[in-house]
């Protein structure tokens, strides 16, 4: 049996998948098989500033279970294209994981919007000003 959004496959006898509470069919088809990203309920995680970064933290997503793609520049087909060109990027998630999602963020990089390259002196600046 397998769950035609998450494409998992399971134990003969189970009926729904677990993680997003579908109907399992007997054999994932093109008729039967989400692949279309716009099918899915997807909210921002988090806005990274640079779009590499944004495809690091996504791909970390993807490799945990987390249904997840990069929103960079323009929202049309060809953004992932223009990405290292764009100024920052957004990565959304499948609202059904996005509190694993956060905590799998958090876990890794903490409240930073910039995972590899760190703030800027100006941010620094700014972040301890507010703490007074």
């Amino acid at each position: 049996m397998f769950c035609p959004v998450c494409e998992s496959e399971y134990e003969e006898g189970i009926t729904l998948c677990p993680d997003d509470d579908t109907e399992l069919v007997e054999r994932l088809t093109a008729e039967n098989t989400v692949h279309d990203h716009s099918e899915a309920r997807l909210v921002p995680l988090h806005n990274i500033n640079s779009p590499a970064e944004a495809e690091m933290v996504n791909d970390i997503l993807q490799q945990n279970g987390i249904r997840s793609v990069v929103q960079s520049g323009g929202a049309d087909a060809f953004s992932p294209l223009l990405s290292t060109t764009s100024p920052g990027a957004r990565v959304l998630v499948d609202e059904r994981d996005y509190d694993r999602a956060q905590e799998l963020y958090t876990s890794f990089f903490g409240t930073d919007t910039s995972p590899l390259t760190g703030t800027t002196l100006e941010e620094d600046e700014e972040e301890e000003e507010e703490r007074g």
